[in-house]
């Protein structure tokens, strides 16, 4: 059994999974919002926002995206002005978990989509799948919320610091802020990009990896270009139909 979090523990230098892990071991049977962000210190924010754009990934009824666009937007905002520790409103920092829940949903198995399985999990799939393998070190049967985690940071590892500072969470604030806003927008397909390019960020923020942050702003990037062209099409369209009624009178 990992050890439990503790505030002698707030070591910046642990893995985002194996705090996760350790806010699943206490004394208190409860565990409160507060104490993962007290958990993550500095990186509260990177964290938060990663559980808050995987959240936002999963398919909701139309307008529930704007649910988790507004805490994003909050922290994002909170980034941006580069303060030292995460603020949120006392009824969400007071809202809590049982652990053996929380326990149970870190470890429930997952099943890996059958096109993974074909081509990252079979043997002799060419040296890509090899590498993968070994990369990753996972199989079909180890496939739970935390052990999907522990693959990302093996992919990660901090790196470009120039891209982790100060400033460039000025910068990051300011892109979640506009993805937030877009994923809430009724704008056909228009939550996938942005959700992903918001977890990559905040990844990138909780790994300190400069080279995750950069493919998130090319995420960013996309999405605001994806975006333009949506408006394009809709304006064509609409300027389409009105001059057709205009013609009929």
């Amino acid at each position: 059994m990992p050890a439990p979090y503790t505030s002698k523990h707030a070591d910046e230098h642990r893995t985002f999974s194996n705090v996760l892990e350790g806010l699943g071991y206490g004394d208190d049977p409860q565990l409160t919002i507060r104490e993962m962000v007290d958990a993550f210190g500095e990186r509260g924010f990177g964290a938060m926002l990663l559980l808050l754009a995987l959240m936002a990934l999963f398919p909701w009824p139309p307008g529930g995206k704007a649910i988790f666009s507004v805490p994003i937007i909050l922290i994002s905002v909170e980034m941006a002005f580069q303060k030292s520790r995460l603020w949120l409103p006392p009824s969400i920092m007071r809202s809590s978990v049982q652990r053996a829940t929380y326990r149970r949903l870190l470890n429930t198995p997952l099943a890996m989509p059958r096109w993974a399985r074909k081509r990252f999990m079979a043997k002799g799939n060419g040296g890509s799948a090899r590498w993968f393998r070994r990369r990753v070190g996972v199989t079909p049967r180890t496939q739970t919320p935390l052990s999907l985690l522990r693959t990302a940071e093996r992919l990660t590892r901090p790196r470009w610091p120039l891209m982790t500072g100060d400033l460039a969470d000025t910068f990051i604030g300011a892109a979640c802020i506009f993805l937030a806003v877009m994923m809430a927008l009724p704008v056909p397909f228009g939550d996938m990009l942005p959700g992903l390019a918001i977890a990559v960020l905040a990844l990138g923020i909780v790994q300190r990896d400069g080279v995750f942050i950069l493919i998130g702003a090319i995420g960013t990037a996309a999405s605001a270009i994806y975006l333009v062209l949506v408006w394009k099409t809709v304006a064509a369209i609409a300027t389409g139909l009105f001059g057709w009624f205009g013609n009929l009178f």
